[in-house]
């Protein structure tokens, strides 16, 4: 049996397939998936929220798009509105390992660098021992918690595996924008993406330093 024919008998066709008879392809639109990953009730006075604000949107499935929807309620008082800067990574996780000596609640890798507080709010597991905790602060090559539990000595010893899941993203912006602004009024806005990164997060930048921005949200529509 050539070729052809086991095609034929697989696809139950019978006639040959060529170029006037190509074989079936599925042209059908890909799903798409809608997800809020901001949620904030208010963001102060010209405060910036951080990356543990933000539910990270996996684009790892291969080429498609992302549209962002932007919404927030102005105050009547407020002067200027906000500032979506959107963020990638190829990996959303920053490991390494604890260089210094053993250490309850700081972890130290002499080989990262970390911006100055960008952890705060993410979990940091000690993969060796299988503790974990809240980072309460950072520098460039340490990382606090409060408190490390649930693993087989809940510290840091040399050489523990760390790992910072919602990490390892870009200083720069790889977009920016201003949202649409009127006092005293709701916005809804979108923006568009032919994607290319692996992993995004949105940070939104309130840009007014005299009145709190509410009801922030921001929905990540994936699709194929």
């Amino acid at each position: 049996m050539d070729i052809r024919q086991a095609i034929r008998n697989a696809l139950g066709g019978g006639s040959d397939i060529n170029a006037a008879n190509p074989l079936p392809v599925d042209i059908s639109p890909g799903v798409k998936t809608a997800t809020t990953v901001v949620d904030e009730a208010t963001i102060a006075l010209s405060i910036t929220t951080g990356f543990a604000d933000c539910t990270v949107i996996d684009l790892t499935g291969g080429p498609g798009t992302l549209a962002l929807t932007i919404k927030a309620r102005y105050n009547a008082a407020a002067a200027l509105g906000i500032r979506i800067h959107v963020r990638t990574s190829p990996t959303d996780d920053a490991t390494g390992v604890h260089t210094a000596v053993a250490n309850a609640l700081v972890m130290t890798d002499a080989n990262a660098h970390f911006v100055l507080n960008e952890l705060v709010g993410l979990t940091i597991e000690n993969v060796t021992d299988s503790s974990s905790g809240v980072v309460t602060a950072n520098t460039e090559t340490t990382v606090t918690v409060a408190a490390l539990a649930g693993g087989t000595t809940d510290q840091w010893n040399t050489n523990d595996v760390y790992s910072v899941d919602g990490a390892d993203y870009d200083t720069a912006d790889w977009d920016v924008w201003d949202a649409a602004f009127v006092a005293d009024a709701v916005l809804r806005q979108t923006h568009h993406y032919d994607t290319g990164p692996m992993y995004v997060k949105v940070l939104v930048e309130n840009l007014d330093a005299g009145v709190a921005v509410t009801d922030v949200e921001v929905i990540a529509s994936v699709g194929g």
